[in-house]
């Protein structure tokens, strides 16, 4: 009688060449999933733009003015007709964003608050490289419980590349009294 030896095994060379193929399906996945979020990242910031500028125009429209030292500036004419496009800086950004979040925490919703993103003033005037969802620095994360105040807040979107935090940019055309949120 005649025994058949079934060793069941596999041998190097198929080995091999399923490591291999394994390893192409991970790069094409990997290279996939890589672009697939920095289009997220570069959605996220032109949403986030949009709703800012929206909120915006919603309290322009509600109080006949632009928030902050930015709308008295416009009001005390320090911005001229002949300047065309004036791009306002970090800190009046940061102000005019805060008096939207603010209206949105007494009940006046000019915008959704909820998918903004933020980031923690370092003390010195800067602020850190890595932001968080707004809802998340307000509540505390598993990671850290320390709730952040809408004082220490700095307001912006991911890069779409890294994912670092990012201020918003916002242009006012004097001539037509309007404000464009975008990124830099």
């Amino acid at each position: 009688m005649k025994r058949n030896h079934c060793t069941g095994g596999f041998t190097l060379l198929e080995l091999m060449l399923v490591i291999t193929i394994l390893g192409i399906l991970v790069t094409i996945i990997t290279s996939s999933i890589g672009g697939a979020v920095k289009a997220a990242r570069s959605k996220k910031a032109a949403i986030l733009c949009k709703i800012v500028q929206e909120g915006l125009a919603a309290y322009y429209a509600q109080n006949d003015r632009w928030p902050g030292s930015v709308g008295d500036a416009i009001e005390n004419g320090t911005f001229h007709p002949g300047d065309n496009y004036v791009t306002l800086s970090a800190s009046q950004t940061r102000e005019m964003i805060k008096v939207l979040v603010d209206e949105a925490k007494k009940g006046n919703p000019l915008m959704d608050i909820t998918g903004l993103f933020v980031s923690r003033d370092t003390g010195d005037g800067n602020c850190t490289k890595w932001g968080l969802d707004f809802m998340d620095a307000v509540r505390g994360t598993r990671k850290s419980s320390k709730k952040m105040k809408t004082s220490e807040m700095h307001f912006g979107y991911p890069e779409s590349s890294h994912g670092y935090f990012r201020h918003f940019k916002i242009v006012y055309n004097v001539p037509s009294d309007h404000m464009e949120v975008m990124t830099q």
